[in-house]
């Protein structure tokens, strides 16, 4: 049996040149799925990542199956499409057919909704019998999940050296326009820490990438795993929600698991914003004193900024960048609000007729698909690539680099990149 596993490309996730590869980290989609694949079927497995591999346009396969999000799912239906016309038996999944089966029934023989390790099993025992499904449906129940380790062997070498691995797929927030929640609940799946500290040892590797949503979400999951890790004396960087340094014990852990670096969502620096969608672990008021705490521990911080909410105006946006200074903030990264669909804030927009398009293409948090209230779309687009811009001038980037004593040139180093990647921006 030949499968080829597909992860599509978007606007903004597609193959570039050789130093951009070299600084994406692998995705653990596809190798996992094809860990799900039963050994007794002695598979013959090609994997496509279009970030970082050419597509694949050749080939004779038994099974191919695209995994998207919602940004790359008209790829994805295309993909579906040519195998299909090609004789290839294709099963489509991933979080926008979870969030949108009804759309996604009709592009693949099968749709899969919810977790692969739940629905991969009974697939592949149908398929051999000869009566797939068209739909298979996991169950959103949280708790413990295994999942296997998954087949690395079968990326590109392309990505960066440093591997990524995940423990928990949950967050406890319930911010309106993630959708998370919407995809795992608030409670969320986390892995047997046996089996994860077991896979980290596995990759003999000191430094790690981990891609829970939240490393914090689950505080006693998260006291035990950072308890495990301590021993093993590897540095690692990952996401968690700000408000973990005002948890001493927590924090604590933390630093001496060998947390070396973190992404936060801050939002918004504006607290009535981060009231109306749902990010009730932010205060503005606390910014600086936490960041201050991770610097104090010689952990850097890139910190995620949201632009449109209906709190925002053109001049707040443009200000922001000082707070941003003033906070302390290693790196700072900017993104569009986007109401994805099926999200509660995808809901409220369209019920106000404030969703100015369903085109998925532009689903990246790089493009405006609502009508903000203080300003108009063309105006939010604009101030976007323009607070980039501001963001990362020359000046700015030379006072960001010291704000962490200890990770002066990894700073300087990641701000460089970034300001490559702003000069890129369309209209900048």
């Amino acid at each position: 049996m030949k499968i080829l596993f597909i992860l599509p490309y978007d606007n903004t996730y597609h193959r570039r040149g050789n130093f951009t590869r070299s600084l994406s980290y692998a995705p653990l989609t596809l190798a996992t799925l094809a860990a799900l694949v039963p050994a007794e079927l002695n598979a013959d497995i090609t994997i496509i990542d279009e970030g970082v591999d050419e597509p694949l346009t050749e080939g004779d396969f038994d099974i191919v199956a695209v995994t998207c999000v919602t940004s790359s799912a008209k790829r994805a239906y295309s993909l579906c499409r040519y195998w299909k016309e090609k004789g290839s038996y294709t099963i489509l999944g991933g979080s926008h057919p979870t969030l949108m089966p009804d759309e996604a029934n009709g592009f693949a023989d099968s749709v899969f909704i919810g977790l692969a390790e739940k629905t991969f099993p009974q697939f592949f025992e149908d398929f051999t019998k000869g009566t797939p499904k068209p739909v298979y449906r996991a169950e959103q129940k949280c708790g413990l999940l295994s999942m296997p380790t998954p087949h690395r062997d079968l990326l590109s070498k392309e990505y960066m050296k440093i591997p990524t691995v995940i423990a928990n797929r949950g967050c406890h927030n319930n911010c309106s326009f993630c959708s998370i929640p919407r995809l795992y609940g608030n409670d969320g799946f986390a892995r047997p820490i046996g089996e994860f500290i077991e896979e980290v040892k596995s990759l003999k590797q000191k430094r790690y990438i981990l891609l829970d949503p939240n490393l914090s979400s689950n505080r006693e999951y998260a006291i035990e795993l950072f308890k495990t890790l301590a021993p093993l004396k590897v540095k690692w960087g990952g996401l968690t929600t700000i408000d973990v340094a005002e948890d001493i014990e927590l924090f604590d852990l933390m630093v001496k698991s060998g947390c070396g670096g973190i992404l936060a969502g801050f939002e918004s620096v504006n607290d009535d914003s981060l009231k109306g969608v749902g990010k009730n672990t932010n205060q503005v008021s606390k910014y600086k004193q936490a960041v201050s705490k991770f610097h104090g521990a010689g952990i850097p911080v890139l910190g995620c900024f949201v632009l449109g909410f209906d709190n925002d105006t053109v001049e707040s946006l443009y200000d922001m960048v000082e707070v941003i200074d003033e906070i302390g903030i290693d790196v700072p990264r900017f993104s569009i609000l986007t109401p994805f669909p099926n999200t509660s804030l995808f809901e409220q927009y369209d019920r106000q007729n404030r969703i100015i398009t369903k085109d998925w293409d532009k689903y990246d948090t790089m493009h405006v698909v609502f009508e903000p209230k203080n300003m108009t779309p063309q105006e939010l687009q604009q101030t976007f690539y323009d607070v980039w811009q501001k963001a990362y001038k020359t000046k700015r980037i030379m006072r960001r680099g010291h704000n962490s004593k200890r990770n002066i040139f990894l700073n300087l180093l990641t701000n460089i990149g970034f300001k490559y990647y702003a000069r890129r921006l369309p209209n900048a």
